[in-house]
């Protein structure tokens, strides 16, 4: 009787059956291995996608489905881009983050100008070096895949494979750093309850949410005061997601194996805050 009224009650709750609803596939065949996602603040319904390492250097337009818009060539070299992110002055930002191993004592953070989807072009898409930073030693070297802008500043989110909570660290873009006097990245603080490889990140447009995911999981954080609070933790089945993006307050998702999907903000908003009642009680160190 009782597991009978238990069952009744979350058919009238409503919660789908799974936390990632299917929205389409990134079809077109030289998206290989979708890296970064970030939908447009420019152009409705247009989200920026790009590959990882050991994919030619190529922007795509697509749409939520993952149906192509358009592909542009890019005059920036992909050693490992990881991340895409954009802010409200209509730039995009792709994040030379990624650093395997540790192997690289430079990285990047490059800006272009948000082309328009609906206009062709024939030449390559020229940006900018928005910033380098470099690290203080080998031992300071961190692999990172998540990138946001904000605050005249990029925050990349450190991935750890120990355990740790994933770190940010902010490097500034106004002054930028340059290849001769880089910048090296400052600790703000830790995301609290994130102990499992960070593989994406977004902020939210007015720059109250964070999400950043993992291969199984993702985590939405609320600012509070100079603090990022959990709010919520959602697991998923392993699917290699390797990006996130806001699309107003749904999360859309990309994974290596091609698919598009969607956490809605209702089912996000009704999962536990965390795993654990200690995740739940953290909070991150004041961001500097």
């Amino acid at each position: 009787m009782i597991r009978s009224l238990v069952l009744l009650l979350l058919l009238l709750k409503g919660d789908p059956p799974g936390a990632l609803e299917p929205l389409g596939r990134l079809d077109h065949p030289p998206i290989r291995e979708a890296s970064g996602i970030v939908q447009s603040r420019r152009y409705p319904g247009i989200f920026w996608v790009h590959n990882d390492s050991g994919n030619a250097p190529a922007l795509f337009a697509v749409r939520r489905d993952g149906t192509l818009v358009r592909e542009y060539r890019v005059a920036i070299p992909n050693i490992d881009w990881e991340d895409i992110a954009t802010d409200g002055a209509g730039h995009l930002y792709l994040g030379e983050i990624g650093n395997n191993g540790g192997l690289l004592p430079v990285r990047a953070i490059y800006r272009l100008d948000e082309p328009d989807p609906a206009q062709a072009v024939s030449e390559p898409l020229k940006g900018t070096t928005a910033s380098y930073y470099q690290f203080v030693n080998r031992a300071a070297r961190f692999d990172a895949e998540g990138l946001f802008i904000e605050r005249g500043r990029a925050t990349v989110i450190a991935k750890y494979l120990d355990g740790r909570e994933a770190e940010l660290f902010a490097v500034p873009l106004d002054p930028p750093a340059r290849l001769l006097n880089p910048a090296v990245p400052a600790n703000v603080g830790h995301l609290p309850g994130f102990r499992e490889p960070a593989t994406g990140a977004d902020l939210s447009r007015d720059g109250r949410l964070l999400v950043v995911c993992s291969y199984q999981v993702a985590r939405v954080y609320e600012r509070s005061g100079d603090s990022w609070e959990l709010l919520s933790t959602v697991r998923y089945p392993r699917q290699g997601i390797e990006a996130v993006c806001w699309e107003g307050n749904d999360l859309i998702l990309a994974s290596e194996d091609r698919s598009v999907s969607r956490i809605s903000e209702r089912t996000w908003r009704r999962a536990p805050r965390a795993d654990s009642a200690r995740d739940a009680r953290s909070r991150s160190p004041r961001i500097k």
